[in-house]
């Protein structure tokens, strides 16, 4: 296992809080290798974009 470097654990840190912030439930997921790193990131934007297009549907229909 390789370790993450002190940039990408800040990073990670940095993506948690603003998910808690805005009161984003997440699952923290380790990250097997970099391949997978990019592949589990890709799924967060996705659902994160999916997240954002019901946000805008539910603001529309009030």
């Amino acid at each position: 296992m390789k370790r993450a470097s002190p940039v990408q654990l800040r990073r990670s840190l940095e993506v948690a809080s603003a998910l808690v912030k805005h009161g984003i439930n997440f699952v923290c997921m380790p990250v097997v290798d970099e391949a997978d790193g990019v592949n589990l990131a890709s799924q967060a934007s996705e659902r994160l974009e999916r997240l954002a297009v019901l946000a805008e549907a539910a603001e529309q229909r009030t």
